[in-house]
């Protein structure tokens, strides 16, 4: 059986996300080293599983011609979930927009409610990488979350960023929606009692 349809909206995948970005991060505000790629990595699988979790969805990782997750309810397939270190160019977009979604009724077009794509820019690229995931999306037959964390290049951390914004944009029929640009960092968020010192 399907989850209702106005249950795990995409608007509710992106709130849920950057609370738990924030939760547990794993950088400091005061360290110079920090984490590096591979902690970024499973720190958005600890992410997704949660959400994943919170939603009543089961995860699955590495599913459906390799994408990073999938989202299952005990009717198929319901969010298909690519995340790339390095930017939108790759072939992320391409393997989320051609998704098989399983489903327990087989022979059926059952559709995904949507897929999610998480990735970074330089803040130099940020137009381009909006207007190529918009080119890319096109034609697509449900909506994209795109979670996009700008950044600038610097020697504070290992990884040589420095994360300054997460822009969330949808993507569908009616083109792209800006939902929300928040903080990257959570010792950036006014009025968190997550940090008691900057």
């Amino acid at each position: 059986m399907s989850s209702p349809s106005n249950w795990a909206a995409l608007e509710d995948f992106g709130t849920l996300f950057l609370y738990f970005w924030h939760r547990d991060f794993p950088l400091g505000p005061e360290t110079a080293v920090g984490a590096r790629r591979a902690d970024w990595t499973i720190h958005i699988g600890i992410a997704v599983r949660n959400i994943a979790t919170l939603m009543g969805f089961v995860t699955r990782f590495e599913r459906g011609q390799r994408k990073d997750a999938v989202l299952r309810s005990t009717a198929g397939d319901e969010i298909a979930i690519e995340w790339e270190w390095k930017d939108v160019w790759g072939n992320e977009l391409e393997k989320l927009k051609n998704h098989k979604t399983w489903s327990r009724e087989k022979g059926t077009d059952r559709l995904l409610r949507y897929c999610v794509f998480i990735s970074y820019s330089h803040t130099k690229n940020l137009s381009k990488s909006f207007e190529h995931v918009a080119g890319q999306w096109e034609d697509a037959k449900y909506p994209l979350l795109l979670i996009l964390i700008e950044y600038n290049t610097s020697k504070k951390t290992s990884t040589h960023r420095e994360f300054k914004r997460m822009h969330m944009s949808s993507f569908g029929t009616e083109g792209r929606m800006d939902l929300r640009v928040a903080p990257a960092l959570p010792w950036d968020v006014e009025f968190s009692a997550m940090w008691f010192t900057k």
